[in-house]
Parts: structure tokens; C-alpha cells; sequence
């Protein structure tokens, strides 16, 4: 009698963030990005709460069987042309001009891609229209659906939720989700290749919408007219203080014991990569550590082309050696122009290494005290990445005040409790909308 009353009454969620699989299988060796470490990080703290069974839907382009992982049901969802679309769009990227791409740069395997990604579009027709319901979502045993970022999959699980009379909790995963240009009948189309009117509507059908920062909130309320639930990114300070203890593989931080670390996508949009090479020219005493994890190939190529002698460079650390690489930074710099909220903030952070950001997070870093915004001043940062790293602090002796701070209010149990209010309220809400 137990048992049937604990199935009536518990949950059932199913998590989409098709990246995550990096962060859930760490043998892959794969990037991971900010909301695929904080998709998983939620999931897993969900099926702690012994109220919620979460199932966690990821991308892959080879076959593999559903498995369970720190109690979490994982479903892999083959998608063979996704890779090939990944690959082709490094080379190839959309323009306003005739004929609506440009050539970024020239590789002999396009001479087979595009004809095969031609010849894919035509025949799925209307299988590619982002509010096609898709079976692979409608037959999952659940009762909410969870997905992350205004991207088209957001669409597809939404349309399939309503298909089925369910209900999808949208979760904002930058500051860029929530675009001004995203507006009804936009013909706009993101970096990522989202179109602007399809962004408008997921924000719009979306039953309920949870919010990163106040930000956040007011962005959804002013350009949107959408209410939403602020839940901060978590960190699992367990998991994360265990892997500080990592013994770190020889040549994992190419031999520098003391670095200062930058990590983020090969990509000129956002996280820049570029610029953290002029602040390095500023300062040729201090040792500089990228994790430049592969995206835009022209852009690695000139980072490491253009690199100056204190820059080194890896291309991707596995996903449970980041805390003990964290572990030995002095310093944590970020050249980015757009965020949500970054999660290297909170672990930089909860390891207790100051950070110095060039455009974001600046509420966050004065609240905390954990670093310094220096509003675009690549001089000024410079200037407190040289004071930083020349004021020898050992890991034993950083303040503590940036950890406690992100203990109180991004620690995994309290927020996970608050996603957990959010998607029980709005599966209890009654059907969807077809």
C-alpha cells in the first residue's frame, strides 16, 4: 500500500538539454557548456528529493541504450544529422545577402555534406517545422516536461507537451533567450540560427518560465508581458569540493602550476576569446591557462595562431577534472559580452579564486564579493589581473567570502526545491493547450 501511494503522489519530470551527455557520461571527454552543466546538476538533485522521478533526455549520433545515473533515468535520442548540420554550419554560416549563406571557410568534406543536408530537407518537409509535435517526446511517461534555452527543440517539446495535454516549463538559460528582436512575425535569425518569430512564440507558449537572475525577470516582463519564477543556478558544493582533491593527469594544464584560467567556446559572439590575448600582452609576467573548447574553427585557429608566449592553450578538460583545474587558478577571467548567469562564476567562486570579468556579472561580483567588472576596460583588467596574481595567495589562505556567499544563495537543496515548486504547481495546473 505504500508503494502505490508513493507512485501516485510523485512527480514525473522529464529534463531536455540534448548537450548534456558530456556532463553525464565524463568518458566522452566533450565540452559542456553553462546550461547543460546546469540542467544535470538540477536533474540530479530532483531525484535525491525522494518526491520526483526525472527522466533526462540527451542527443547522440550513434545508437545507445536508456540508462540510470545517480538516479536519474537518462534517454539517449539518436540524431544522426544533427553532427552533420554542426559540422556544415562551422563552415558555412546564414547572411542577408544573396544567397543567404556565406562561406566562412572552405573544407573538401562540403563537396558531400551540403548535398546530403539539401536532399534531408526536402524530403522532411514539414517534419521540420518547430511546432510539429515529435512522437519521441508525446510517448515519454511523464507528467511535466523541463526544457532549457528559446531555441527551436524548446518549440518541439512544447508543441509535443500541448500535443499530449501536458505542460512545458521553459527555463532561460542567457540574458540572449530573451532578445529584443524576438518578436511576432520577426524574420530575424540569432547566431545560432533561431528564428525571431519562433523565439517570440516558445516564450509565449511556455506555461511556466523560470528566470535566472531579476534581470531576467524584468526582460520577460517588459518586452514579453510574462511573469516568471526566479531559481538560481545551483552547485553542489559535495560534488565539487570532492573533485578539487582530483590528482590532475600530467599535462592537463600543460604543466603550469599557477595559471591565470579563462574557459569558454572558440567563438567571437559571445565569450571572445580574442580580447583575454590583448589582456595577456599587458601583462607578460602573468601565466594565462585557456580552455578554448572547439566551436568556430577560423576563430581557434587565430586565437592560437595570434596566442603570445604566456598563453597556453587546451581544446577540452574532462568535465570531472574542472574543480581540481579551478583549484589551481589564481584568478578567473571572463571576456564575455553576454550572459545569464555564468556558472564558472559559481565555481570560481565556491574554490575561492577572485574573479575579473570584463562586461558581466557585475551585481553578482559586488554583491559577493568575489571580483571585480571593469565595464569593458581591457587596460583596468589587465591591471587587476597583475595585482592579483602578484599578491601570492595559496588555496589555504583565499577569502571566504565569495563561497559563503554562493553557499547561501545558489546551494543545490534550496534551489532545487524551488525548480521542484515550479514544476509541480504547473503540472497540477490542469491540461495544455493544443
Amino acid at each position: 500500500m505504500t508503494d502505490t501511494t508513493e507512485e501516485q503522489t510523485s512527480l514525473r519530470v522529464c529534463f531536455v538539454a540534448l548537450h548534456a551527455l558530456p556532463a553525464i557520461d565524463v568518458s566522452l571527454n566533450r565540452p559542456v557548456g553553462g546550461t547543460e552543466t546546469r540542467a544535470w546538476t538540477f536533474a540530479k538533485g530532483l531525484a535525491t528529493s525522494g518526491s520526483v522521478d526525472v527522466r533526462f533526455i540527451v542527443r547522440t549520433d550513434s545508437p545507445r541504450q536508456p540508462f540510470r545515473q545517480d538516479g536519474v533515468d537518462v534517454i539517449p535520442m539518436e540524431d544522426r544529422i544533427y553532427s552533420l548540420y554542426e559540422s556544415v554550419g562551422k563552415c558555412i554560416e546564414r547572411s542577408s545577402r544573396f544567397p543567404g549563406v556565406r562561406l566562412r571557410r572552405w573544407e573538401n568534406k562540403l563537396v558531400w555534406q551540403v548535398p546530403v543536408l539539401a536532399t534531408y530537407r526536402i524530403l522532411a518537409g514539414r517534419s521540420r517545422d518547430p511546432w510539429r509535435a515529435d512522437p519521441f517526446y508525446t510517448e515519454q511517461p511523464v507528467d511535466v516536461f523541463c526544457t532549457f534555452g528559446v531555441q527551436a527543440n524548446s518549440a518541439r517539446v512544447i508543441a509535443a507537451a500541448h500535443d499530449s495535454h501536458r505542460k512545458a516549463v521553459l527555463v532561460i538559460g542567457s540574458d540572449g533567450d530573451l532578445d529584443e528582436r524576438y518578436t511576432p512575425g520577426s524574420s530575424y535569425v540569432s547566431p545560432y540560427g533561431d528564428v525571431g518569430s519562433v523565439c517570440h512564440a516558445i516564450i509565449q507558449r511556455a506555461d511556466a518560465i523560470v528566470a535566472q537572475t531579476e534581470k531576467q525577470q524584468q526582460l520577460l516582463q517588459d518586452r514579453f508581458c510574462r511573469e516568471s519564477t526566479l531559481v538560481a543556478n545551483p552547485i553542489d558544493f559535495d560534488s565539487w569540493d570532492a573533485g578539487r582533491r582530483s590528482t590532475l593527469p600530467d599535462g592537463t594544464t600543460c604543466d603550469l602550476d599557477r595559471y591565470v584560467l579563462w574557459v569558454g567556446r572558440a567563438e567571437s559572439v559571445h565569450k571572445r576569446p580574442l580580447l583575454l590575448l590583448e589582456v595577456a600582452r599587458l601583462c607578460p609576467e602573468v601565466n594565462f591557462l585557456m580552455v578554448l573548447n572547439p566551436r568556430d574553427r577560423t576563430v581557434e585557429e587565430r586565437v592560437r595562431r595570434d596566442a603570445p608566449a604566456n598563453v597556453k592553450i587546451v581544446s577540452q578538460i574532462p568535465f570531472d577534472l574542472m574543480p581540481a583545474v579551478f583549484d589551481h587558478a589564481t584568478v578567473f577571467v571572463s571576456t564575455s559580452s553576454l550572459e545569464g548567469f555564468p556558472n564558472v562564476f559559481l565555481q570560481a567562486a565556491a574554490t575561492g579564486v577572485p574573479i575579473v570579468s570584463l562586461e558581466v556579472g557585475d551585481e553578482f561580483l559586488k554583491t559577493s564579493k568575489s571580483g571585480f567588472c571593469t565595464h569593458g576596460d581591457l587596460p583596468r583588467m589587465a591591471e587587476h589581473v597583475r595585482c592579483l596574481w602578484t599578491d601570492l595567495v595559496t588555496s589555504t589562505q583565499r577569502p571566504r567570502g565569495g563561497r559563503d556567499y554562493v553557499s547561501a544563495e545558489h546551494g543545490l537543496q534550496t534551489q532545487t526545491a524551488r525548480l521542484e515548486a515550479v514544476l509541480k504547481s504547473t503540472a497540477g495546473a490542469g491540461d495544455g493547450d493544443a
